[in-house]
């Protein structure tokens, strides 16, 4: 199911360019997992920040309710060569070691991200934090 609908938005093929492997990353999720996984909103945006792999990040929103009930929105990159998938939460968690204000007029973010405080980690092992 998951795996079909980021074949069919370009998912799959806009991770598999800046070097993941789909299968590896969400192949292995639970059946509850890879539902919420395709309630979210997938993109593949432009991004300028130095050193991002082809210019661009990918990004798992969830809806806003999600939000609000303490899902994380994630996104996957390479920066300077280097894997990186982000975690983020609108609340504190206590495993969550760094923030960012994204700021409305950003263009680096999907839209209904910016202009929020978030509080993150960075996943070394670039799975889907809700992958259980």
């Amino acid at each position: 199911m998951l795996l079909e609908k980021l074949k069919s938005q370009g998912i799959t093929e806009a991770l598999e360019a800046i070097g993941y492997n789909c299968v590896e990353i969400f192949g292995g999720l639970s059946q509850e997992a890879e539902e919420l996984y395709a309630s979210y909103s997938w993109r593949k945006v432009p991004c300028s920040v130095e050193g991002i792999r082809n210019a661009y990040v990918v990004h798992a929103v969830p809806s806003e309710e999600q939000l609000k009930k303490g899902y994380a929105w994630e996104e996957w990159f390479f920066q300077f060569d280097k894997p990186e998938h982000h975690v983020l939460f609108l609340e504190k968690k206590d495993f969550c070691d760094q923030e960012i204000f994204i700021p409305e007029d950003d263009q680096d973010h999907p839209q209904e991200i910016r202009g929020k405080d978030w509080y993150y980690f960075c996943d070394t092992k670039s799975v889907p934090y809700f992958h259980v």
